[in-house]
């Protein structure tokens, strides 16, 4: 099973600690998104703009280390609350493509859909970078996912 480590410091920062049990708890439950976690390659930062709190998530070769803060010049950022960035790894997913999909009559799903492209829509989730790591972005939602 490939490592998932969180750097000096790290252990601090209550947001990647979460996410670090998150993945690991994923990868125990849903071995399928092994292959995704696998070829992850580079570095996303999060910076839950409320809480004050950001991180950097770099993947190589089947390893995931979690910084303290932003490390390095990331390949994509995300901005937003601490609670839609909670709120991602909630989002149902299609089959396909891993897109953010809410199923007709799934109440809950089409609640988290509606909130974070409502976030979007109003300046309060950015993502920076995601459309030129379109491939990244996929896979990084598909293991971060509980759903899927």
């Amino acid at each position: 099973m490939g490592a998932i480590l969180l750097a000096p410091g790290a252990e601090e920062n209550g947001l990647a600690v979460m996410l670090s049990d998150l993945v690991r708890q994923n990868l125990e439950a849903k071995p399928h998104k092994r292959a995704d976690f696998d070829a992850l390659e580079g570095s996303v930062a999060i910076v839950a703009e409320d809480a004050d709190v950001a991180l950097t998530l770099r993947f190589s070769g089947g390893k995931l280390t979690i910084f303290d803060g932003i490390v390095g010049i990331p390949d994509v950022a995300l901005r937003a609350s601490a609670d839609i960035i909670i709120a991602l790894s909630n989002v149902p997913l299609s089959t396909s493509f891993a897109l953010p999909f809410a199923r007709w009559g799934d109440k809950d799903g089409s609640a988290v859909v509606k909130g974070i492209f409502g976030a979007m829509r109003d300046g309060s989730f950015r993502v920076y970078g995601g459309t030129l790591h379109m491939p990244m972005m996929m896979r990084l939602t598909r293991v971060m996912s509980v759903n899927g």
